[in-house]
């Protein structure tokens, strides 16, 4: 077991307690590991069926299977973990990382989703600097990667804030099963004009975050 490993199971032992604390206008943003709730459950719930679109798989959603996938896919998933972003004492969305890479000493983003009921403009973008910094700082790593649809133009623009670098733009095709859709990448030549959209494949440094890094005051509670 690597360091990676290590420190996602101390985290996960403490529970869903505060963990980081984000300055924000005259208030603060908290994150908190994840939790089985019904609160929790159906935000997260509906905010998969309202991003649907932007997810590479798709299949019939439930609160059951949702509280299950917390569950067993990420709180017994000793690779990945997943934050409650709180406002005011009100979950207003989530962030988390997994898929460690031990060859590039490296994780992947995944899961940032924000409630579109919540009106904190720049809410997001600040949460994201933070997250990714103490991804580099208490995780140890040396990259962090990413993927989006390249349509995603809102989320393209948060990533350009924090300093990520497309490394590629892939074509993609959708895939048909009886459980699930998924949108998997082309690996031979593309006739262009059937190709229906695209990854664009990310990576941030530890030098460019910081170069992105405004003066946030943050503090890490575990």
């Amino acid at each position: 077991m690597t360091y990676f490993y290590d420190r996602l199971e101390e985290i996960k032992k403490h529970g869903s307690i505060d963990f980081l604390k984000i300055r924000f206008g005259l208030g603060e943003i908290i994150l908190k590991l994840v939790d089985t709730s019904d609160e929790t459950v159906s935000l997260l719930y509906n905010l998969r069926k309202k991003y649907r679109k932007m997810f590479a798989t798709d299949f019939e959603m439930t609160e059951d299977k949702t509280r299950n996938w917390i569950k067993n896919l990420i709180l017994g998933n000793t690779g990945r973990i997943l934050f409650m972003i709180y406002f005011d004492n009100k979950k207003i969305g989530c962030i988390g990382n997994g898929g460690y890479d031990e060859k590039n000493n490296s994780s992947r983003l995944d899961n940032m989703m924000k409630d579109p009921l919540c009106n904190l403009s720049g809410a997001m973008t600040i949460v994201e600097k933070v997250y990714l910094k103490w991804m580099f700082d208490d995780l140890k790593l040396s990259k962090i990667t990413g993927f989006l649809f390249s349509d995603n133009s809102r989320m393209i623009n948060i990533h350009k804030k924090c300093g990520w670098i497309t490394v590629d733009v892939v074509p993609i095709k959708k895939i048909f099963t009886e459980e699930e859709t998924r949108w998997e990448e082309i690996t031979t030549k593309p006739n262009n004009e059937n190709v229906e959209r695209y990854f664009n494949k990310i990576e941030l440094t530890r030098e460019n975050i910081m170069k992105n890094f405004d003066d946030i005051k943050y503090r890490l509670l575990v």
